[in-house]
């Protein structure tokens, strides 16, 4: 075991720098607990939110109306609540 010794004012300034840091990532947290998880939904969660077809979806798409991304056949919307 190694024993490594400091000023006591190089300590204290180590201490309040670490405590800094602990409160911006418990501040980051927080915030990203408050956000939703899953902020990308499927086409028939937008259609059923929306009342509208599949087709009148994807008339909007096209007029880039939404942001949408494909991953094979599912095509993910961005949810409006997000945001």
């Amino acid at each position: 075991m190694e024993v490594i010794t400091i000023e006591s004012q190089a300590f204290k300034e180590l201490q309040s720098k670490i405590n800094l840091i602990a409160k911006f990532v418990t501040a980051i947290e927080s915030k990203q607990s408050e956000q939703p998880v899953d902020s990308w939904v499927d086409s028939y969660e937008v259609c059923t939110f929306l009342k509208i077809s599949d087709r009148t979806l994807q008339r909007l798409r096209f007029a880039c109306h939404f942001h949408f991304f494909k991953t094979g056949q599912r095509i993910r919307t961005q949810s409006c609540l997000s945001t």
